[in-house]
């Protein structure tokens, strides 16, 4: 059993550790307040974190300097502990995973959860001590805990695309609790509006879309086959939820991804079945077990995506991903059956997919999130949200931070990124069109560049 802190927030039991890959690990459980800022509340929930560092470096762990990693979402949990840039760290920090609240081994945000509430308000409530100001107030209760015994008591942050905006907000509330920060596809978009942010989204995946047909041309047809297909048919996926079109056009989501569009091009291969080389007007099992995955959506991701741009108060996000693909994007993407029909001996038309946007439709459409309907509702509507970033301390900051920005990313626009760089005062970014938005992920590399920014032995411009 690993050593443990000693310190209140900490669960009182054994702290369970284990070798394996060349990685020592160690399982923390915290038990944290639920609303930081509230001190007359009593409610607490857990929050789990993993420790990781090299075997090699195992007795000399209590020497080496911490990281804390704050994964992509919102709502998602930490990696792997034996993912490649984790091995990587390991071997210079220890490396900390964090199971953001509500994700993971933390207290988990689930639909059944959520029933404990009487009312759509209630539920709302709660939702709203899910955003980035909480977790990092949960990052700094288990930053004094771990690192009450070391001699540097600060810690350096690295985080993947929403983890890049929980690190802006980490830098506006504790700068002083922060040696370096690491940035992966993930500048919040500080100083442009909700409409801004997707209709760069939109643009971007009608691109991603346009790409995709350029690669894989006889898809344009087995597209429309399947859209066409799914307006006219009632198909019941395994699960017993209906696919309907416009959940089918949500696969554009992983264009922006190492692999996506190869994926969904073996999806199409695959979609109706053969017999005897001729195939039958009827969806494959294959397709509609793969279908029934993207089912599953984290209540937090749905539920509160919109809001990670609502900075402040006075701030609605109002469903505006439904408001622009009904306005100025319906006639790229929103289709009837008779403009299928239309679209059948016609290549110049194509069906458009659709890219990182929750619509209100979507608590109609999946069965795992109509429970929620109201709830969302009610945070679309919500305009007492609090800060995230405060300008004047980022325009002070004096962290050293290195920044990963994709040029084509489809999920944080680049000229978003670059923009808000300017205002966090001495920001090194790296600009490459090498990787995707999944760079970190797809090669360690990119982990070890933002390393060597940091240290000065890569020399790159100040944003």
């Amino acid at each position: 059993m690993a050593t443990k802190p000693s310190n209140s927030y900490l669960r009182p039991g054994p702290i369970e550790s284990f070798v394996s890959n060349g990685l020592a690990t160690s399982d923390y459980y915290f038990d944290l307040p639920l609303r930081h800022t509230d001190s007359t509340s009593k409610d607490t929930i857990v929050v789990f974190a993993r420790k990781v560092v090299a075997v090699e470096r195992q007795t000399d762990s209590e020497k080496m300097p911490w990281l804390i990693f704050f994964q992509g979402g919102p709502g998602f949990q930490g990696p792997a502990y034996n993912s490649g840039w984790v091995k990587s760290a390991a071997k210079k920090y220890n490396v900390l995973l964090l199971d953001q609240r509500g994700t993971g081994l933390s207290t988990a945000m689930t639909v059944q959860a959520l029933s404990q509430f009487k009312t759509a308000q209630e539920q709302a409530d709660y939702f709203m001590q899910f955003r980035a100001d909480s977790i990092v107030r949960d990052s700094e209760l288990i930053r004094e805990t771990l690192l009450a015994k070391c001699s540097d008591k600060k810690w350096s942050l690295m985080g993947q695309s929403y983890g890049g905006f929980c690190i802006t907000t980490y830098l506006s509330m504790f700068p002083d609790s922060v040696t370096a920060a690491y940035i992966t596809g993930g500048i919040p978009p500080v100083f442009d509006s909700l409409e801004d942010v997707y209709r760069k989204s939109y643009n971007s995946v009608l691109e991603h879309t346009d790409r995709y047909y350029q690669r894989f041309p006889l898809d344009i047809k087995r597209v429309k086959k399947i859209m066409k297909y799914l307006a006219t048919h009632e198909v019941k996926l395994p699960t017993g939820a209906i696919l309907t079109p416009r959940k089918f056009q949500q696969m554009g989501m992983g264009f922006g991804l190492s692999g996506g569009m190869d994926r969904l091009h073996s999806l199409c291969l695959q979609a109706f079945v053969s017999f005897n080389g001729k195939e039958e007007e009827e969806l494959s099992s294959a397709f509609l077990t793969e279908m029934a995955a993207q089912e599953q959506i984290p209540p937090i991701y749905a539920v509160l995506h919109e809001s990670i741009y609502c900075d402040g108060p006075g701030v609605a996000s109002n469903w505006t991903a439904s408001k622009l693909l009904n306005g100025e994007f319906k006639s790229k993407i929103v289709y009837s059956v008779k403009e299928f029909e239309a679209y059948d001996d016609d290549s110049s038309k194509v069906v458009y997919f659709t890219g990182e946007h929750m619509y209100d439709w979507m608590l109609d459409d999946y069965a795992s999130l109509q429970p929620l309907k109201e709830c969302a509702d009610i945070l679309a509507k919500c305009t007492t949200w609090p800060k995230l970033y405060d300008a004047e301390v980022l325009a002070k900051n004096t962290v050293p931070v290195a920044a990963a920005v994709y040029y084509d990313d489809m999920y944080v626009a680049r000229e978003c990124s670059e923009k808000a760089a300017k205002g966090i005062r001495g920001i090194k970014l790296w600009v490459t069109n090498e990787y995707m938005h999944s760079g970190l992920r797809d090669n360690e590399a990119v982990l070890t560049k933002l390393f060597k920014m940091v240290s000065g032995e890569i020399d790159v411009p100040i944003a």
